[in-house]
This record gives C-alpha cells, structure tokens and sequence, in this order.
C-alpha cells in the first residue's frame, strides 16, 4: 500500500471480523444469530430524541417504536416484506419540540437512516410530499436501482455530488455527534438552508417536481459549510491512534483501540487505502469476501459500510458498519 495508514489494522481486523461473523452465524456462548431488523439513526445534525418512529413495509403489519436520545431506533423484521416506509414525528431536538416529519425508505435489511436528506430521497420517489405518501405508500418500482437513481438526480439537482461523495444518506451508519462525517454533511445542510435563505419545505417541492433551478449556488453553500466544520488531521508521523468500531447488522459487536495510527489526509486516502487492503481480499482464501457498499471520512472520522458473506464455517451474508475514529 501506498501509505501506512491501514497497515496496522489489517493485522488485527481480519480476526476482529471473522470472530464476529463466526459468532453471529454459529452463536457465541449459545446466543442465536442476530435477528433480521431494520435499525439507525434519526436526526436533523442533532438527534431526533424520543421521536415516534412507524415503520409500513410492502407486507407485513405496521412496526413502531421510539427513538432514544441519540437518535438510534431498531425494529424486527419478522413477518415484514420489503421495501419499507419509514417515518419519525415529534420528540425533541437539542431541547425543543420536533414539528417536522422526516422520512425514509428501507430496500433492504440493516440501517435505514432517517433524515432530512432521506426525506428529499423520498419525495424524489414519490414525487408527493413524504408525509402525504406515507400516509398510503404504493411501493411499486421502489426498489435499490430507483433509489440510488434519486439520491443522484437529488445530489446532481442540488450540486452537492462531490461533497457527498461516496455517503448514502439511508444506510451510511454514523452517530449524530460532533466528529461524525455524516453528522456534519446533516449540519452543513442546515447552514446552506440558512446561508440560502431556503427551507426544507422548499427543498421537499423541488425534489417532488425534480426541479432544482431555485437552488442555484446552493451547492457551493454547502460544500462550504461542510468544509467549515472541519478540523486539522494529526501529522503524517506515528502519533495519534485508531478506535475502530464493528457493528453487525444494526448491533454494536466489538471496539478495537490501536496506537501508533496516524489519521489519512483526506477521504480519497481512507477509502483508497480501504479499497486495496489485502485484508479485504483476504476473506476469499479462507471462505468468504467482504464487499465495501459506502465509505467516507471527514473529520478525522471514517465510516465504512459493507457486507461479508461467509461459506465456512457456516453459510450467511451480513451487513456491516465499521466506524473509524483517529484520535490525537
């Protein structure tokens, strides 16, 4: 590799992973396989706190349940069938009453985000208002090719493509905290609605219609804003060290601290030096492969989503969210 940024956790992370993988599908000390769930994070930059969430999926019962203070919500799948509609109303951010619904939408198990941004994905779908369509979804056509297809007409319309870079709003993992790449793209949208003299509700016609010609500069704004909150990486030298993070399936399985571990420059290097880790394709010579869905870091935070599929011990795919933390 060209840097040495991952060269100390490729020795450790094949174990990390494959400890994981072989606990969740065979059962550490007797605990069954996680169970199928829909699970993330709900927040405008800050977290939604004890916001009700309602989860409608194309078969299945109606799921509920509240979001805690930081946002984080999960359900079981059991008895559902994809895609799914998701929505969070009241609660409260950062002290105060949440009058706005914000949606989202699920075409697959694992995190499901629900955001200002994952509402715009839906009004794009939908072309209606989200809580106008949430109140009878029709799910014909939903499917991952049509949301990736609005997430880009969205990113393109607004001009935020390169700042989002290679985030998905629905199923990035992050916490709403300062530090978090996500987070931060979440608070930059406020600050370019602010900087705009725009709305979300404004923003939620213009996705609906997929006519963005009143947003004109917005992007600039909000590559500015995400830029402004960000702070200066530790030198290039060994200093500094790397907690890394594994969630399996929308549950925490391990946190690993590693000194030594300088923070990559900038978010091509992290998720350059991710890509051709030998450690990733490492996992083909010994039964399985880990596959890198989404990657991004600002902040000195990475944020990585993947899926491993294992054939041995035991057969199973699962979705992973690795989140790492480069400390001074």
């Amino acid at each position: 590799m060209s840097t040495p940024v991952f060269r100390a956790p490729s020795r450790w992370m094949w174990g990390t992973l494959t400890m994981a993988a072989f606990l969740a599908g065979c059962g550490g000390g007797g605990d069954p396989m996680p169970a199928a769930s829909l699970s993330g994070v709900a927040a405008v930059g800050a977290p939604i706190a004890n916001g009700a969430i309602a989860v409608q999926c194309a078969g299945g019962t109606a799921l509920n349940t509240t979001t805690s203070t930081t946002g984080a919500w999960q359900v079981s799948f059991a008895g559902q069938t994809l895609p799914c509609a998701v929505q969070v109303s009241g609660g409260s951010i950062s002290g105060s009453a949440n009058t706005t619904p914000y949606h989202s939408i699920a075409v697959s198990l694992g995190t499901v985000n629900v955001t200002p941004l994952t509402d715009l994905i839906v009004a794009q779908l939908a072309g209606a208002a989200p809580q106008t369509w949430f109140g009878s979804p029709v799910f014909t056509n939903i499917n991952a090719s049509a949301v990736e297809t609005a997430l880009s007409s969205i990113a393109t319309g607004l001009g935020i493509t390169s700042t989002l870079g290679s985030v998905n709003p629905i199923t990035t993992a992050f916490k709403a905290e300062p530090g978090d790449a996500v987070d931060q793209l979440l608070e930059a949208l406020k600050t370019a609605l602010a900087d705009t003299s725009k709305t979300h509700a404004e923003l939620l016609s213009a996705a609906q219609t997929g006519s963005y010609s009143a947003f004109t500069g917005f992007g600039a704004a909000f590559s500015t804003a995400a830029q402004g909150g960000s702070t200066t990486p530790p030198p290039s030298g060994g200093s500094g060290s790397l907690t890394v993070e594994v969630s399996i399936a929308g549950a925490a399985a391990t946190t690993v601290t590693v000194n030594g571990v300088p923070a990559p420059a900038n978010q091509g290097e992290f998720c350059g030096g991710l890509s051709n880790d030998a450690t990733f394709s490492g996992f083909s010579s010994n039964g399985g492969s880990m596959t890198i869905n989404s990657c991004s870091f600002a902040n000195n935070v990475g944020q990585v989503s993947a899926t491993l599929t294992t054939t041995v011990p035991v057969q199973l795919s699962l979705p992973y969210s690795i989140k790492y933390t480069y400390n001074r």
